[in-house]
């Protein structure tokens, strides 16, 4: 056990009687405790040397660094991370990681290597034969037509769980299309793509088509064969407008069938592992923006309507022995859920905190040695690919307004029909709608991350005898040190008139750590009420140059709001404001009264933030 240098007794004076706390502390033994009542016993380490050396690291997982750690090795990218001397704990949420990637995951093979599979889940691209023998160098290598190809296993770690494409046999839609030249029911229209606006092929008479879509749910998982079946086999004869079987089955391979190779064909038995792996984890339920159904103009002819899935991420939290003696490792304090449901982080957030947290025993052999390292699964995350996720929400939304200019000059015209056409094929006429038809855009909605299953959440950890609280994970973190000195970035709260409080939002310029890395946010608030602070949590200096408030109506129209207070966030010229650790400041906006009811509220932040070394040398700036 640590021994320490002094015990002090606090006594408060309260109307009633409330548990005894116990507060550690480091340095000079004289810490302000507020808030706190009854009993405190303060146990004091003058001796900074003193104190427990640990850190806990929380690491996100994905690709084939987190289908290796589940089967006991290291891909290459994550050795420096977790090498050393490891032991996965084996708890709930990993054994439902390893059945959904035994269960749906896809092998790996062929000569090339590229994806979701390195660190931090970024794109990453080598051969796959000298990947392999990177892994392990007794893997045999063969030499093909096609490049050099390894001899891999699947249960060696082989096999991934990662995102795919969903084709949806919308058979109402195609009907809706092709024999009542009509938007589908249940569909909105965004009038382009996110690239761009649809183009003005003929002012008043013809556009190009809109990409449709819509929320995926549990209804179109139902019978997926059958209706399939029936797509198949009346989708090609749904057109007033075929010409020739040559047509069909040019709308059938390229365009009503969006996706040529993956088991779409007629008398053929689907073998779709996302529709397998979606149908199991939706089986309690798919929640609204997990995915949606985009319906686009095919590549050549018709209409293709397909949805992404999502991969499975494992959130571990490492305790590492950073010292060099042995530390006695006992109970953890965890609360957990073992629900088997897709749901937002917030709702798992919300079962965890009701749940009693219970003392586990993680780590049997109770001692762990210097270096040595506990890794235990805390959730299992569903994710949409940062660089799709992007394409929905900011593609789109840029592309908005200009869209909608097209939209209203259709609306203004005086043609009895505007007829949409294929973009790549003016002359192939898709539908038509009279110019009072035509309704307004909306940008496609999606939640970008989900989570599943079962979950930890570990509120405590007991180290050579002393209870340590366990520092919590922000799911918009990647990697968050505890005790390490590594900052997070700045915090982001919204006062709330009704209660008198202050709510997190969330953080903001993540990764920025330098000046070089300087850049610009844009946060959505879940919550405004005419008052924002921006607050320094962390052992960093943030540097925030400017904010902006940015109101957005239903239809995407945007009013932006300079801050007026402090100076030095009136404008990005260099002059920034610094904030460290502990410190707040309200930012101000000139603002009409209630101007944001209604409205969706972002705010548009520009700065970076500096890490500090040592939480215990830089407590504070002063």
């Amino acid at each position: 056990m640590i021994r320490w240098a002094a015990r002090i007794a606090a006594l408060t004076a309260l109307p009633y009687a409330v548990n005894a706390q116990d507060v550690t502390t480091y340095g000079n033994c004289s810490p302000v405790i507020q808030d706190v009542g009854g009993d405190v016993t303060v146990v004091c380490y003058r001796d900074r040397e003193k104190k427990p050396r640990f850190r806990v690291v929380y690491y996100r997982l994905g690709g084939i660094g987190q289908s290796f750690l589940i089967n006991g090795k290291l891909s290459p990218e994550w050795e420096k991370y977790l090498g050393g001397q490891q032991a996965i704990v084996n708890n709930a949420i990993h054994h439902e990681i390893r059945n959904l990637t035994d269960k749906f995951g896809q092998e790996i093979g062929g000569s090339y290597l590229s994806g979701n599979v390195g660190f931090e889940g970024g794109d990453f691209s080598t051969g796959l034969a000298d990947y392999a023998q990177q892994v392990n160098a007794d893997i045999k290598v063969f030499d093909t037509d096609a490049g050099a190809m390894p001899d891999l296993k699947a249960n060696d770690g082989w096999r991934v769980f990662g995102p795919g494409e969903l084709f949806v046999p919308d058979l109402e839609a195609a009907q809706s299309l092709f024999q009542k030249y009509a938007i589908p029911t249940g569909y909105n229209a965004y009038w382009g793509t996110s690239q761009g606006p649809s183009e003005w092929v003929e002012y008043g008479s013809k556009m190009t088509a809109p990409t449709l879509w819509r929320s995926l749910t549990a209804a179109d998982l139902e019978d997926y064969e059958a209706r399939y079946d029936a797509y198949l086999g009346r989708a090609l004869d749904l057109s007033d407008d075929a010409r020739s079987d040559s047509e069909l089955r040019l709308r059938s391979e390229r365009g009503l069938f969006a996706n040529a190779g993956a088991g779409y064909f007629e008398g053929r038995r689907i073998d779709h592992r996302p529709l397998d792996a979606l149908r199991y984890l939706a089986r309690n339920g798919l929640p609204p923006n997990y995915a949606i159904v985009m319906g686009e103009p095919g590549v050549h002819y018709g209409w293709a309507f397909t949805a992404k899935t999502r991969s499975a991420d494992l959130l571990v939290a490492v305790l590492e022995n950073v010292g060099d003696t042995p530390m006695d490792v006992g109970a953890f304090s965890v609360a957990e859920t073992d629900a088997k449901t897709l749901r937002r982080h917030e709702d798992t957030q919300a079962l965890l905190a009701a749940a009693r947290p219970v003392e586990k025993r993680l780590w049997p052999p109770g001692m762990l040695a210097p270096g040595e390292k506990l890794v235990i699964p805390i959730r299992i995350e569903m994710p949409l690919l940062p660089e799709f996720f992007d394409w929905i929400v900011s593609g789109y939304r840029d592309n908005y307004a200009q869209s909608e200019t097209i939209r209203e000059e259709a609306v203004v015209s005086k043609s009895k029909m505007i007829a949409f056409v294929h973009p790549n094929e003016q002359t192939n006429l898709l539908f038509a709608l009279p110019p009072s038809g035509v309704p307004k855009g909306r940008i496609p909605e999606l939640v970008e991350r989900f989570e599943y299953g079962p979950a930890w959440s570990i509120q405590a950890v007991e180290v050579d005898g002393t209870s340590y609280d366990f520092r919590q994970h922000d799911p918009n973190n990647f990697i968050l040190f505890a005790g390490g000195g590594i900052g997070s970035c700045p915090y982001i709260y919204t006062y709330q008139n009704d209660g008198d409080i202050w709510i997190e939002e969330n953080h903001f310029l993540l990764g920025a750590t330098s000046p070089g890395k300087k850049r610009t946010d844009r946060l959505k608030l879940s919550h405004f009420d005419g008052r924002l602070e921006i607050r320094e949590k962390e052992h960093e200096l943030a540097h925030i140059d400017q904010i902006t408030l940015v109101l957005q109506d239903d239809e995407g129209v945007e009013e932006t709001y300079l801050a007026v207070w402090p100076v030095e966030l009136t404008k990005e010229d260099g002059q920034e404001l610094i904030l460290g650790y502990g410190e707040r400041t309200e930012v101000q906006f000139d603002l009409p009264d209630d101007a944001w009811v209604g409205k969706t509220v972002f705010i548009s932040a520009t700065g970076y933030y500096l890490p500090l070394s040592d939480p215990y040398l830089f407590t504070s700036r002063n």
